[in-house]
């Protein structure tokens, strides 16, 4: 009797580690068995600080550093981007058009400026991502989000602005 209490409690603990039932759900995954795709902003965060660091990196002359995060910005926006849970305020259904564009020429442009270690062809190439990432912020009724033009710069701005009612 002993012998089969014991192998029944065996199997019931072996039986209760190993199944999973449809009701388990690990950190991370729905019910459904996926992981629920990261919000746009959530995504976008990463986006200004891997652009941030390239931008401060080119700055210190680190440049291998600056194409580090320049192609990890391609990274996000082939990988993350296309799946990320857009906002559910404001116009959207431009957003995958105009990442795509970002992604095929903005990107390889500053990975190639990174790479030659020019700091005025980083620095203009860098005005040209920031000059998009703020296109795209204005479209989506999101213009308050400013990406600064210069590479140093933390993003996004977040310089004091101009109170218009105690203007000179």
């Amino acid at each position: 009797m002993r012998n089969a209490t014991a192998t029944v409690s065996a199997l019931l603990l072996l039986a209760t580690s190993c199944a999973r039932t449809s009701n388990d759900v690990s950190p991370g995954d729905t019910a459904h068995g996926r992981a629920k795709a990261p919000d746009l902003g959530e995504v976008m965060v990463q986006v200004g600080r891997r652009f941030e660091i390239a931008g401060r990196a080119a700055v210190a002359n680190r440049f291998d550093l600056a194409a580090f995060e320049a192609a990890e910005l391609g990274e996000l926006f082939e990988d993350d981007v296309p799946s990320a849970e857009l906002p559910k305020e404001g116009p959207t259904s431009h957003i995958h058009g105009m990442a795509d564009a970002f992604l095929k020429t903005n990107v390889p442009d500053l990975k190639r400026a990174a790479s030659m270690k020019d700091p005025a062809a980083f620095r203009s190439a860098f005005e040209r991502c920031a000059q998009a990432c703020n296109g795209c912020h204005q479209v989506s009724a999101k213009g308050f989000i400013q990406v600064p033009t210069v590479p140093g710069n933390a993003v996004p701005v977040l310089d004091p602005m101009i109170d218009p009612g105690k203007a000179p």
